[in-house]
């Protein structure tokens, strides 16, 4: 039994990174102004907020000129999505327009101004409160290891990362393509969000219109071939996996855990409420639920 899962949202709950992000982002923004302005900025950026979280399916993580997640996704993605709001703002707000030639003419792309705010927040909280794997994943994780689930973490975030916060939570483990019975496997790094730039791949789920084009992922979960997938994120970690259930043979006994968190939005369980029964379990209670489902299975 291989469970592939993703890392943030799985194995941390995080909201003081979604917070310190927000922080970070708004400083960065202040920055590109003199102080007398910072009142006008602050103003711009609460109804970007309010307008991307109005308008969830059309703002996001940008990527390639497409969206990656959307608004709504988790604690960090509307942070995303104000940049999108920025880029698409531009042309007809002025504000918006200096905003950008600012960021622009420091040689950083929108994309990259927010990438530095989320390594900026992540490196602030785990400097003030340490790594956050939450206990009771780190209990999860054990339990799954030592019941035989052999368990691959496939994230965005770097592998340096992900080995500190795993070894401060005492979670065995080794980086990929090393691997021991009874650790778990990282592959840090694996630009689950970047989009195809031969175009788009949609799959429909309700009302949602996402994005499937994900080679660098593809490559990973075909290689892997789990048994199961969890992840919090629905665009980036399961419509892919979804796509493959439903058009691989080999593919249809994999179970695909979504896990429903408070930060979890109304719209996106209504829309993933929408699929067949089986496609995809949506789970509470975080990596526990899913243990308590595999462990079961596997007693």
């Amino acid at each position: 039994m291989r469970l592939l899962s993703d890392f943030d949202g799985v194995w941390t709950y995080p909201d003081l990174e979604g917070d310190a992000q927000r922080d970070a982002l708004e400083a960065a923004f202040l920055a590109l102004v003199p102080p007398t302005e910072h009142d006008l900025v602050r103003g711009w950026i609460e109804e970007a907020r309010a307008t991307v979280m109005r308008e969830p399916h059309r703002y996001g993580w940008y990527v390639n000129g497409r969206i990656s997640a959307f608004a709504d996704e988790d604690p960090f993605a509307i942070h995303s999505a104000v940049l999108h709001r920025l880029g698409v703002a531009r042309a007809t707000d002025a504000l918006a327009a200096r905003l950008a030639a600012a960021i622009e003419a420091s040689g950083r792309t929108l994309e990259q101004f927010g990438g530095e705010s989320h390594f900026a927040a992540v490196k602030h909280v785990e400097a003030t409160r340490g790594p956050a794997i939450t206990a009771a994943a780190a209990d999860a994780g054990r339990a799954m290891l030592a019941g035989g689930v052999d368990i691959v973490v496939v994230s965005n975030s770097g592998t340096e990362k992900l080995q500190r916060w795993f070894g401060h939570a005492e979670v065995p483990a080794r980086v990929h393509p090393e691997g021991a019975p009874g650790e778990l496997r990282l592959r840090g790094a694996a630009r689950k969000f970047v989009l195809d730039d031969a175009g788009r791949r949609p799959l429909h789920v309700g009302a949602l219109d996402i994005d499937i084009a994900r080679p660098h992922y593809e490559s990973v979960l075909l290689e892997e071939a789990p048994d199961a997938v969890v992840g919090d994120v629905f665009s980036i970690d399961l419509a892919l996996p979804l796509h493959l259930k439903r058009t691989r043979a080999e593919w249809r006994h994999v179970r695909l855990f979504w896990l429903v968190h408070p930060y979890t939005t109304e719209r996106m369980k209504q829309q993933i409420a929408t699929l067949a029964p089986g496609e995809v379990e949506s789970i509470e209670g975080g990596l526990a639920g899913v243990a308590e489902r595999l462990l079961e299975i596997r007693g």
